[in-house]
């Protein structure tokens, strides 16, 4: 990122924060998406979600008209057989790849009307990542790797390391901050993860298959650590996985199949 964004974005977060001093609009501390405040809309909202890929000259349709809607602080898990969709839609919800035709609504604005500067807020703000592999910088120590997002976003070094220190120690890794990614078990790492995609604050936090690499006893506290997160921050989580405890231990759970959701 260079200076001139980095420069650029805090000047609109900068701007943000003074519409919202002055009462113009409801703001909140994720970033500068937002609705009237008299309109209650869920966080997120599909409306007959589609994506067709083509290839060899023939269409695969992957998701076939989803709906879905999740609140702000819901803990949700995405279950169903592989190939069903649930990644697909995830990378959709998350911006990292476009639908066919459909519409996702994030706090009641339509994603497709996003200018590039909310789209860069709602991928560094607003949302925070977890993937099955942990995707550590290896050279980074655990600490380094959480304050990425922060030092990305333009935050000080002293405000990413405080607010580090406070996530490595939520998640059980405050003897750990020095540590390299080599020197951690997977479950340490996955934790990382984990702590680094809660670094900006984000409103949604979307994860795909988080204990995948997991052996059962690591699984189990993982997805203990989950609910204590969704308890603590408030933050909304929509998991996609195929472990069937961590299913259970969400609040709710919904079930894809064949390119919907049942």
């Amino acid at each position: 990122m260079s200076n001139l964004d980095e420069r650029t974005l805090a000047s609109s977060l900068q701007a943000r924060d003074e519409r919202e001093k002055n009462g113009v609009s409801r703001k909140d501390e994720r970033g500068d998406i937002s609705r009237p405040s008299s309109l209650v809309s869920p966080l997120l909202q599909t409306d007959n979600l589609r994506r067709v890929f083509s290839e060899t000259g023939e269409e695969l349709e992957i998701l076939k008209g989803v709906n879905f809607s999740m609140d702000e602080g819901e803990l949700v898990a995405l279950t169903g057989s592989s190939g069903s969709g649930k990644s697909t839609f995830l990378n959709l919800v998350g911006m990292l790849d476009t639908p066919t035709s459909g519409e996702i609504l994030f706090k009641g604005k339509p994603l497709s009307k996003f200018s590039s500067e909310e789209r860069d807020i709602y991928h560094r703000v607003q949302v925070g990542f977890v993937f099955q592999f942990h995707h550590l910088l290896t050279e980074f120590t655990a600490l380094e790797n959480v304050c990425v997002p922060g030092r990305i976003l333009g935050k000080s070094e002293k405000e990413c390391r405080e607010r580090a220190e406070m996530l490595l120690e939520t998640v059980g890794l405050k003897d750990r901050l020095k540590h390299l990614p080599r020197e951690l078990s997977g479950g340490e790492r996955q934790r990382i993860a984990i702590a680094r995609a809660l670094m900006n604050n984000p409103s949604l936090v979307l994860a795909d298959e988080p204990s995948g690499n997991l052996d059962e006893a690591n699984s189990a506290k993982l997805n203990e650590l989950f609910g204590e997160l969704n308890e603590k921050f408030h933050q909304a989580f929509l998991i996609v996985t195929h472990d069937e405890k961590l299913a259970q231990f969400a609040k709710r759970r919904v079930v894809m199949h064949g390119g919907v959701i049942q």
